[in-house]
């Protein structure tokens, strides 16, 4: 489905940012539920927007 693969991009932003672990891994949740809310294959490009306001939503705080 993909969804590894967009935690995977999740958790690697989170380390390459200097991001705190329960953040990154909150990240990296939240990158999974938006490939796995889309069918088939990793077609669908988030919004910084969208990404912000799904972990708002998920986590009460915007992560940028």
């Amino acid at each position: 489905t993909g969804c590894g693969d967009a935690y995977r991009a999740g958790l690697l932003f989170g380390i390459s940012h200097g991001w705190d672990w329960p953040s990154t891994g909150r990240l990296a949740s939240v990158m999974g539920s938006i490939k796995i809310a889309h069918r088939g294959a990793q077609n669908h490009t988030p919004t910084r927007d969208e990404i912000s306001a799904r972990f708002k939503k998920a986590f009460g705080s915007a992560p940028f």
